[in-house]
């Protein structure tokens, strides 16, 4: 049986693919992709996504895609899927990389800026406050949590906070990798924002407190 990473994008389903098969791929090329690793493996259960949970699929479509791969049992695998109970059982072992912290949330909002919105407002000359105001609203999309999936002993739930800030809890995950420094330098160079100084000061962070506080207040924030 194979095991899967359910994850939310932008949340290091390809890190932790390659971490648990013991494998290392190679960066993707291209302004498309400027996050992203070549591992075959953290692409073959993803049947759709979603900004915030991707949890109307069915879950044979998911099963389908894994005819006919020739992976050795044992192999982790990642999708985009919210893992319902009847998805979980195909498989020998499930982690289900949560955003349930406001800091995860942020965590994960912030790889999405910069690596996927960021540049293409850019390339449409969006600034100032038209800027911030499109940071804003996008940000309203990832205020939605992944949730961890509570009594199943085959499931195994890690915050993504937890592998952003290389916690006890992600280390005992990952403690099988021989070359886990080497895994980690390079998610950092590719992450370098997540580990500024001033990260909670950016304004990606703030306008995600902004979206935060226009949907849970139902009022619209005010600017200084």
């Amino acid at each position: 049986m194979y095991n899967l990473i359910a994850f939310p994008h932008y949340t290091c389903g390809g890190l932790l693919c390659d971490i648990l098969n013991n494998t290392f791929a190679t960066r993707r090329q291209g302004i498309d992709h400027p996050g992203a690793i070549n591992s075959i493996q953290h692409s073959i259960g993803k049947i759709g996504d979603a900004n915030g949970v991707f949890d109307n699929y069915d879950v044979s479509d998911v099963l389908h895609k894994l005819k006919g791969i020739d992976d050795p049992d044992g192999t982790w695998i990642a999708t985009h899927c919210y893992p319902v109970e009847e998805l979980i059982n195909y498989f020998n072992k499930v982690i289900c990389v949560t955003t349930s912290t406001s800091r995860s949330k942020m965590y994960r909002w912030a790889r999405a800026y910069y690596h996927y919105y960021l540049p293409d407002w850019k390339s449409y000359n969006i600034e100032g406050l038209d800027l911030l105001d499109k940071i804003r609203e996008t940000a309203k999309n990832y205020l939605t949590p992944f949730q961890p999936i509570l009594n199943n002993p085959k499931v195994i739930n890690l915050e993504f906070a937890d592998v952003v800030e290389n916690s006890v809890d992600f280390r005992e995950i990952a403690s099988q990798n021989t070359i886990i420094d080497k895994h980690l330098n390079r998610w950092t160079s590719i992450n370098k924002f997540l580990y500024d100084n001033d990260f909670w000061n950016k304004d990606c962070i703030k306008c995600y407190y902004q979206a935060e506080y226009e949907q849970n207040l139902n009022k619209l924030y005010r600017y200084h």
